[in-house]
């Protein structure tokens, strides 16, 4: 069950991230400026919440078992462009009443977790995924346009706040596009099915987001395990634009998943 648990947390990792990167581009000129800005940081740390409801299907109960996960994460990120990323994140999570303490970084890559003393590793290359997410700005309007859906924004305090909802069946593509990338042949662990994405981004003066919430309702079946995943996001980034010191942990002692799917 901590493997089964270590993966989905790893997955929900992945897949906010990559709706993250997705929502920042849009075609509107105020989403163009932001994502020209951010573009440009080579470090990033921030601070999130993750509370999600997860619904468990077993063939032997009439209805799905439901378990509440809440989790607070630090993460930093450093050197993101000029070709040596260094990724750290810190988490404390809550599942059912048990709590979990895990560290997950990425070096020479691999993406390294450490769950309450029980380490794994994957191969993963996520400088090409930055890359790939910057490289998004140049697909063709008319594919953004179709991500989006009621964009708006408004002004508060001094800030612009930016509400979307996207379309549903093409952010699942794209993330799934994504997870191929990450996981390569073993994207066969999970298949997934995103039924809706909302959210909202906070923007300062400078054109920096200081702030991203994401709501997401998805399908997933992870080593056979049926699931349905209501999931919010909300994050804090501190101080954008300046540069970020990531310590990394040692790489010792961790068991290899690459060897334990192929």
């Amino acid at each position: 069950m901590k493997k089964i648990m270590s993966i989905i947390l790893t997955l929900l990792l992945m897949v906010s991230m990559s709706i993250s990167a997705l929502a920042a581009e849009d075609p509107a000129a105020l989403l163009e400026r932001v994502n020209a800005k951010n573009s440009t940081l080579d470090s990033m740390d921030c601070k999130a919440g993750v509370h999600a409801v997860i619904q468990l299907e077993y063939p032997e109960y009439d209805e799905p078992l439901s378990a509440n996960m809440d989790m607070a994460m630090n993460m930093q990120m450093a050197e993101i462009n000029s070709g040596n990323l260094r990724y750290k994140a810190e988490m404390a999570m809550n599942l059912m009443g048990m709590e979990e303490y895990a560290v997950v970084f990425y070096k020479d890559g691999y993406y390294y977790m450490d769950m309450d003393g029980s380490k794994f590793k994957y191969p993963m290359d996520l400088n090409s995924i930055i890359e790939r997410a910057k490289s998004t700005a140049s697909i063709a309007p008319e594919l953004e346009a179709s991500l989006m859906r009621n964009l708006s924004v408004r002004e508060e305090n001094g800030m612009k706040i930016l509400s979307y909802e996207a379309d549903a069946s093409a952010v699942d593509g794209y993330v799934k596009e994504v997870m191929r990338d990450m996981l390569g042949d073993a994207d066969y662990i999970m298949n997934m099915n995103i039924r809706q994405v909302k959210g909202e981004y906070v923007i300062n003066q400078e054109d920096y987001c200081t702030s991203m919430d994401i709501y997401m309702v998805m399908d997933m079946s992870v080593m056979d395990q049926k699931m349905t995943i209501i999931l919010l996001i909300e994050s804090d980034i501190n101080n954008p634009g300046q540069p970020v010191n990531v310590s990394l942990p040692s790489t010792d002692g961790y068991e290899d998943l690459a060897g334990y799917y192929y």
